[in-house]
């Protein structure tokens, strides 16, 4: 019977090795940090801990679903810290977890313990249904911050999104998170014409409001254009236009594309009147495309390392770190990471996308 580690004691197939004490520090950063072709500096690991959900929304799984990834094939939680601590050692600052819905795997709390003693900084997205009773022991583990999809504050209207979540668990996850000391909790929103488009500035103020940091994202073609509709495209330009009508002032930006942090969004603030200073963030693939500044490579939950979101171009790492160990995936990596392309192929009529479904990589 296969040895389990203490660390993930009750996680069914942990492999005996540890990510704190692989090789020690250094042991991966031969070759220098991660760059790629177009000499973009990979800072960024979003990390997909299973594919498996409890909300089905409409733009991200088909409605018929998915393959799943067979048991054998899913990344234990130890290999998902042996994995993080190698990009850790190639200068790679952040680590997002994501599903799926990450907190339906089983042992989370553990493994963010494990990968914010690394060190890095690690954050985690979620759709908010269980995270009133998961907000005080992720943040007591180490978790840095925390990002929820909510894409209506009508319980109908975000029932009918989700296909099954109930709007006022998410919100008293929300309220749980706060109280435990999470501050600018970023707000996810999908911005659909015809659907949440006359909510986007009410969400805006509800979550300045609540301390909170409203995002609003592009609508894009995954699935290879199946969940696509091309008039449901709400361009950033009109999102921030919808934003500023209800903060009753113009948006602003820091610099001439607005202020960027480690993730995709830019962000812009309120000049004046009584919401002055509040932030909002935009994240525009498919009008304002930033690929130009991309610094990000996805690990999905069988172990395939994705270089973009919007292509089917992995490359495989399981087979390696259970063959050969993490020196030769520090190898692997660096040769998955010459073949990113300078952008995506998104086009404003849903082709060019890729035939992954969003919930198979965790966006």
């Amino acid at each position: 019977m296969k040895r389990r580690s203490r660390l993930f004691a009750h996680d069914p197939g942990s492999t005996p090795h540890r990510a704190a004490a692989v090789r020690g520090r250094g042991a991966f950063a031969s070759g220098g940090p991660l760059v790629d072709p177009q000499a973009r500096r990979i800072r960024y690991l979003r990390v997909s801990l299973t594919d498996r959900c409890n909300y089905r929304c409409t733009y991200c799984m088909p409605e018929e679903g998915i393959d799943r990834i067979a048991r054998a094939d899913l990344l234990t939680l130890e290999e998902v810290a042996t994995i993080v601590q190698v990009f850790a050692e190639l200068g790679v600052e952040r680590v997002r977890l994501t599903g799926g819905e990450p907190t339906v795997r089983r042992g989370l709390v553990e493994l963010v313990a494990a990968l914010a003693a690394i060190p890095i900084d690690v954050v985690l997205t979620t759709n908010g249904a269980r995270l009133a009773e998961m907000a005080a022991p992720l943040r007591q583990a180490g978790l840095r911050g925390l990002t929820v999809s909510l894409d209506s504050l009508d319980p109908e209207r975000f029932a009918a999104i989700t296909r099954r979540g109930v709007l006022a668990e998410v919100l008293a996850g929300l309220d749980a998170a706060r109280d435990v000391g999470f501050s600018g909790i970023k707000i996810n929103t999908v911005a659909i014409r015809g659907f949440n488009d006359h909510e986007l500035g009410e969400l805006a103020l509800w979550a300045w409001e609540r301390g909170h940091v409203p995002r609003f994202i592009e609508v894009m073609p995954m699935s290879a254009g199946r969940l696509y509709v091309p008039g449901e495209l709400m361009p950033a330009a009109e999102i921030r236009e919808r934003v500023a009508v209800a903060a009753g002032a113009p948006l602003v930006s820091d610099s001439g594309e607005g202020v960027r942090g480690l993730g995709p969004a830019t962000y812009w603030r309120v000049a004046s009147g009584p919401h002055a200073g509040r932030r909002v963030g935009v994240i525009a693939p498919m009008t304002e495309n930033f690929c130009a500044s991309c610094n990000r490579l996805r690990l999905s939950a069988a172990g395939s390392l994705h270089s973009c979101l919007a292509r089917d171009d992995a490359g495989d790492l399981r087979s390696v770190l259970r063959s050969a160990g993490p020196v030769a995936l520090a190898a692997r990596v660096r040769a998955v990471l010459g073949y990113k392309q300078s952008g995506h192929t998104f086009a404003l009529d849903g082709q060019g996308g890729p035939d992954k479904a969003m919930i198979s990589i965790g966006g």
